[in-house]
């Protein structure tokens, strides 16, 4: 799951409805959103109830198999199941605890030796579902029966859910990481790993995928179609997906070296739009069997599109995707969505080895699928697609991860789990991003065919079983010849990054880099800067054109490196060559000053832009005032690099809103519109024939910060005609330009677009079209006009997944938060009871925009005791207000150097090439 296209996973509530059949009773916690409600059979139980499980379910039973049949009418909001558990009893027990969650038991039937006899199900602590038994269950072989109801839900997506598109109902899942038992009871977690069998009965005009290839497809008698699936290899419950619908196919070519069935199923009628991703699909999936060394492990590739779906999702035999994300309709297509897509699936065929060949033994080492599938990521496309500059984006990634790591709140990687809201909180940028970057450091102090060694071993051990953190470790070691867990374990057990002072002594016969390690802590931190790692580093030092490199593991607070290579003392040194090294670097002024301009050009592209981040948290840590950052930015703004001028635009957070008064918003306006107008403007919203992608890429880019953000006049102008030009003619704006230019159109639009756009959103049949105008809607400033676009939150004519980033949008808007902060309060129980239960606590960022101690006061009065009850809450709580505590820091700290650069005159460089 990418964390990006997943975005941080949120948590879901552990509530648990389990029923019976005589005396049913209302439950509390049952989905609003769905029909009938689940129930609970009160029944004397004939022995004493014994105590329900905490987090993890108890060890004295397995399952060693499932078999399931389910009977699914996407038009209808109730499902019917029914589920075979082949037991291993290991112990005695006087009680079968499974997970179940908004699920109607009604019948539970246990079979030992022959004989049968009913359960009684009893509603253990949150999700947990137990049936006694009439006597103690001794060791040996078992097979429970369930026959239950679930609900197709519409306000969630995750379990199972439903979605509407052209008229026609679809049924999706989404299981990781708790969602599965929203639709089977079953043992759900993902040590519990065997095989599963699935049948569907559907109505007609409906086609059932799931994991594995159809073994029988036959008409049933009362109409429709049963569909009989192949038994599963050994998965665990998260990792079961299917779909239900009028589905279309598009046939892609036989992927890998076993040339297994690949195909594209999209909506009716949609699979035209598939065929990029069926183009892709099979190339991707060979670069990785390279890579692994093994063969793709599973009998077919399907790759679903589903709507409202937020990202992809890696289940063997069945990838999922957001529609958006895989489909686009010929001629409309764009070379964003294109990379985006391959990227992204570059990351779920990953997880085919990493996370479901190897899967996690438990939830704290996550780390092991989404870390290594970021990691492949960059890995893979820089040998498939060598222009892409993977590399690069690779460290422009790790920059990210250091911000979140930057916080005292910050997970770790291994992050032990304590509760249901840890399993949710661990899907966030800690795991994948510093996951991935941390990898890539070791991947570069090991070697890289060291590493795929590792790598390959580790595969080959654990195959279709459960692995830890200790056995990649061990694999690692073994190819690497030494013990590797000193220097990885020092990143994955503990948070935070390193901040590696460097300063370079001539003094003697042979240069000297003097190191020293702390942890990096922005200003207003509350954390304690004593912290050590094992950090492998490489420095990088020259004079001219001549420069050297030397390699050493930073083990205490400090350290020395010689130079014995350098032939006299070097003009320039960069303590983290090929920006590998996961740790921010910390150089004296002058030598700060040699790399960031005359000796700049002896810096790789991927230095350069690790140096521009290092300046970023330099100045975030007070040890470098803003202003001074903030003179690079002018030069930087001509950058003919991409990567280089990418990671230039960070520097631009030291501009936003909330850390300027009012009345210097202006003057940003002013200073964007100076900096990048006129090579904006050069590029226009019109793509000129053999553009190379470089110049594609960046116009979206420039054209947002001049036209969006500093309200370039020519700019708006334009925009605001292609965007009613668009409106009736949706080839009017080139399509990798239809979001950016609606947004300049919107951020500088008045209540007569803002209508026009509203009742086109209201009329729209077409989902994606529909998305992009809802987008255009939450660009809008004018608060009149966001209390319009909030209300549609409210409104049960409206899909409350579609409308949800109506909301947060106008959050992060200076000129519009109030309205949403306000809303917020107002409404927060109705709101709390709309939005998809694992976005309830995404409620709190509604303040996140705030930069000052009153409303720092008043957000953490206002949520602390509501997000207790939302899932995930508590942390995303306490991290929007340590984000707020370090605003309100940085603020104090450098916000008169900031506002001393916006105030003072400069010259901006005219050259506007690429």
């Amino acid at each position: 799951m990418p964390r990006t296209t997943r975005r941080a996973s949120f948590a879901l509530l552990a509530a648990l409805t389990a029923c019976g059949a005589r005396q049913p009773v209302p439950t509390p916690d049952a989905d609003p959103s769905s029909s009938p409600s689940p129930s609970v059979e009160v029944v004397a139980a004939p022995r004493p109830t014994p105590a329900s499980p905490d987090l993890r379910l108890p060890s004295q039973v397995r399952p060693t198999g499932y078999t399931v049949e389910l009977t699914i009418d996407p038009a209808a909001p109730v499902f019917q199941g029914v589920v075979d558990m082949e037991l291993e009893v290991k112990e005695a027990t006087d009680a079968l605890w499974l997970h179940g969650r908004h699920l109607t038991v009604r019948e539970a039937t246990l079979t030992v030796d022959g004989k049968s006899e009913r359960l009684t199900p009893v509603k253990g602590k949150g999700d947990f579902l137990g049936f006694v038994p009439a006597s103690t269950l001794k060791p040996g072989a078992a097979r429970l029966r369930i026959v239950y109801e679930g609900q197709l839900s519409e306000r969630e997506t995750s379990g199972a859910f439903r979605a509407q598109d052209e008229g026609a109902w679809y049924a999706y899942t989404q299981f990781e990481p708790i969602g599965a038992r929203r639709v089977f009871p079953c043992f759900d977690e993902p040590g519990f790993k065997v095989p599963w069998q699935l049948t569907f009965h559907v109505p007609a005009g409906n086609v059932a995928v799931t994991n594995t290839p159809l073994v029988n497809e036959e008409p049933r008698a009362s109409g429709g179609t049963t569909y009989r699936f192949a038994r599963t290899q050994p998965v665990p419950s998260y990792l079961i997906a299917f779909g239900v619908g009028p589905f279309d196919f598009l046939e892609a070519k036989p992927s890998g070296e076993k040339a297994v069935r690949t195909r594209i199923v999209t909506l009716k009628g949609r699979s035209a739009e598939g065929v990029y991703a069926a183009k892709v699909t099979p190339e991707i999936l060979g670069h990785l069997e390279r890579y692994f060394g093994t063969p793709y492990p599973y009998e077919k590739l399907d790759v679903l599109s589903v709507p409202l779906l937020g990202g992809a999702m890696e289940h063997p035999g069945l990838v999922t995707f957001n529609s958006a994300s895989i489909l686009a309709k010929p001629g409309e297509d764009s070379l964003n969505r294109q990379r985006r897509f391959y990227n992204t699936q570059t990351h779920e065929l990953a997880h085919q080895w990493f996370g479901n060949l190897v899967t996690l033994a438990w939830w704290d080492d996550l780390w092991l699928n989404e870390a290594f599938a970021t990691w492949a990521t960059p890995r893979i496309i820089e040998s498939a697609q060598p222009t892409w500059d993977a590399p690069i984006e690779r460290v422009r990634s790790r920059a990210y991860a250091l911000g979140a790591d930057s916080l005292v709140t910050a997970r770790r990687i291994r992050q032990p789990i304590v509760s249901e809201d840890d399993i949710h909180n661990a899907f966030d940028g800690i795991t994948y991003g510093k996951g991935a970057a941390v990898l890539a450091m070791v991947e570069g102090w090991l070697g890289r065919d060291v590493f795929q060694r590792g790598v390959q071993r580790h595969l080959r051990t654990h195959a279709h079983g459960n692995a830890t953190a200790k056995d990649f470790l061990e694999a690692l070691s073994a190819e690497a010849g030494r013990d590797v867990s000193g220097v990885l374990g020092s990143f994955l057990d503990q948070g935070g990054a390193p901040l590696v002072t460097t300063r370079l002594d001539c003094s003697g016969k042979v240069p000297v880099v003097r190191l020293s390690q702390s942890r990096f802590l922005p200003l207003g931190s509350s954390g304690d800067a004593k912290q050590e790692w094992k950090v492998p580093l490489c420095v990088r030092y020259g004079s001219g054109k001549v420069s050297g490199r030397a390699c050493t593991v930073l083990e205490g607070e400090s350290a020395e490196l010689p130079l014995p290579e350098a032939k006299a003392c070097p003009t320039w040194v960069l303590p983290n060559a090929d920006g590998a090294g996961y740790f921010r670097t910390a150089l004296d002024t002058q030598m700060l000053g040699r790399l960031l301009s005359t000796e700049s050009r002896q810096l790789s592209r991927a230095e350069r832009v690790a140096l521009i981040g290092d300046v970023q948290a330099l100045v975030n840590a007070g040890a470098m005032p803003a202003a001074d950052a903030l003179g690079l930015v002018p030069g930087l703004a001509g950058e003919k690099d991409r990567q280089v001028f990418q990671a230039s635009l960070e520097l631009l957070n030291m501009l936003r809103p909330s850390l300027l008064s009012e009345s210097r918003h202006a003057d940003r306006a002013r200073f964007l519109r100076d900096t990048y107008g006129a090579r904006a403007r050069a590029l226009g919203f019109t793509p000129r024939a053999n553009e190379d992608e470089d110049t594609r890429l960046l116009r979206p880019m420039l054209l947002g910060i001049a036209g969006e953000e500093g309200g370039d006049p020519r700019l708006v102008g334009e925009a605001r005609q292609l965007t009613r030009k668009w409106l009736t003619d949706s080839k009017a704006i080139a399509p990798e330009l239809v979001r950016t230019t609606l947004a300049i159109a919107s951020a500088h639009g008045d209540a007569a677009l803002h209508g026009e756009l509203m009742k086109a959103m209201r009329s729209e049949k077409e989902r994606h079209k529909r998305e992009q105008l809802i987008n255009a809607l939450s660009g809008f400033s004018d608060p009149a006009l966001v209390s319009e676009n909030l209300k549609l939150l409210l409104d049960s004519s409206v899909d409350m997944r579609e409308v949800d980033g109506l909301l947060f949008g106008a959050s992060w808007d200076v000129r519009t938060r109030d309205v949403a902060y306000a809303f917020v309060k107002e409404n927060y129980d109705a709101l709390a009871g709309r939005l998809p239960e694992e976005m309830v606590g995404a409620l709190a960022w509604s303040a996140g925009s705030y930069c000052d101690p009153v409303h720092r006061q008043e957000a953490a009065a206002f949520f602390t005791q509501r997000l207790e009850r939302a899932p995930g809450g508590t942390r995303m709580l306490a991290q929007m207000l340590e984000g707020m505590d370090l605003c309100i820091a940085f603020k104090a700290a450098q916000g008169s150097s900031v506002e001393s650069f916006l105030s003072s005159p400069r010259t901006v460089p005219a050259r506007t090439g690429r």
